[in-house]
């Protein structure tokens, strides 16, 4: 069990030195006749916990030696510390749990650690990971979160996870100024760790108790509703940025140029224009246009950049690109307009297209355009393995798949668009 190669070489080594691990885990001698739990120093040097039933045995009144049984426990010892962590932490994240938390809440309520102050930390966009790339990817984003809030905090916080996205945090004797200025040290560094992800920013919210008048349990509903408020103020900036990153997201992949999505958002607004669209359906149409290709984040690399033709199998996954689309942009308030039109971006006129087969009208109107325009703007770009065909080329490839994949009114109107802009381009040479 301790790894000495005989028992002579055990039965010579200093108890004290070299038998136990250190002099607080030998009992006393009138403790040695009842069962034991100590730790045991293996030759090696390595702990082992045992439990030990002995007795001594003596000669008249002298002791002369202990017979009985020492028990390898160690598997026990570390199965029953396992237990106890995992009863007061988050099994995902390795932060304290919600048990934890407020069994803490109750004890850190003292007068000597006032102000006490707590924060609730919300990630904004985390929906929206978890639909589109998967459970895995979102829990890899919360262990991550919780890295960066084990790196801002002090030792004596407590950092725990309160459940799905939410964060939670008591901060001993500290203001709710020194409070906020942690928070724009987390804020600081989840942009630095996230800068290529979803998540446009976290929602936080403080509350500080400063005298026993004050209920600690009503501090975590004040820390709630500021974090709320907070996601209030912000709702209009986390909109246009978390627009950004999905644009981004699609170019640092190479899925879409810059220059793509800003012809895209002009040809479309110049036919909402034409057809005398509201301006919310133009705000509409111009989401659609930058985003309708969104699902392709999803799609594996190795079919999204593939320089060879897609087998059978690879143009199936690329084609549930338009379905993680339309689920992306329904589980955002913001993107839900858009939504049928991400689904629907590649139903042809006859009914023929994906996911659904839908046949004429029965396409929104947003995706008939967008599909007409995208089409027209790979037609008449360079692409990796063709040069740019002529824009003459592209309308009359419109014109011959008008009525089959496209909306022949709205080919028409799109080509009069395109001509109209070559005459007036014309006249001003």
């Amino acid at each position: 069990m301790l790894g000495y190669a005989s028992k002579e070489e055990l039965i010579f080594k200093n108890i004290i030195k070299d038998v136990y691990y250190s002099e607080k885990d030998r009992p006393r001698f009138d403790e040695r006749e009842k069962p034991f739990i100590t730790r045991l120093k293996k030759k090696d040097g390595s702990i082992i916990w045992v439990e030990i039933s002995s007795r001594v045995v003596y000669d008249a009144d002298t002791p002369i030696y202990y017979e009985g049984i020492v028990r390898n426990i160690d598997e026990r010892i570390k199965s029953e510390e396992k237990i106890k962590y995992l009863s007061y932490h988050d099994y995902l994240t390795g932060l304290y749990n919600r048990y934890f938390f407020e069994e803490e809440l109750k004890r850190l309520d003292s007068k000597r650690l006032y102000p006490i102050s707590v924060i609730i930390i919300d990630i904004n966009g985390f929906k929206m990971i978890n639909d589109t790339f998967g459970q895995k990817k979102g829990d890899e984003i919360l262990k991550n979160t919780a890295k960066i809030l084990k790196t801002c905090f002090r030792k004596e916080d407590i950092v725990a996870r309160y459940g799905g996205d939410e964060f939670i945090i008591i901060l001993p004797s500290t203001s709710s100024t020194v409070a906020a200025s942690i928070i724009d040290r987390v804020n600081r560094f989840s942009k630095i760790n996230f800068y290529k992800e979803f998540i446009v920013s976290l929602s936080t919210g403080i509350a500080t108790k400063e005298s026993t008048e004050q209920n600690i349990n009503e501090l975590m509903k004040i820390a709630e509703d500021n974090m709320y408020k907070h996601k209030l103020v912000e709702k209009q900036s986390l909109h246009s940025s978390m627009i950004v990153s999905l644009e981004k997201a699609l170019e640092e992949r190479d899925y879409e140029t810059q220059e793509h999505m800003q012809r895209m958002r002009s040809l479309s607004l110049k036919m909402g224009k034409e057809l005398q669209f509201s301006e919310d359906k133009l705000d509409e149409l111009s989401l659609l246009s930058s985003l309708h290709d969104i699902g392709k984040i999803a799609i594996s690399d190795n079919i999204i950049l593939s320089p060879f033709k897609l087998t059978d199998e690879e143009h199936e996954l690329m084609k549930k690109h338009t379905e993680i689309g339309f689920r992306i942009a329904n589980s955002n308030s913001e993107l839900v307009s858009i939504a049928k039109g991400i689904l629907s971006h590649h139903e042809r006129w006859d009914g023929k297209g994906y996911p659904m087969g839908l046949k004429g009208k029965k396409i929104p109107i947003t995706a008939r355009i967008v599909s007409i325009i995208d089409a027209y703007d790979a037609m008449t770009n360079d692409r990796p393995y063709r040069k740019a065909h002529s824009k003459e080329y592209a309308i009359k490839e419109l014109l011959k798949y008008a009525g089959k994949q496209f909306d022949p009114v709205l080919v028409k109107q799109f080509i009069n668009i395109l001509l109209k802009k070559k005459q007036i381009l014309l006249s001003q040479h």
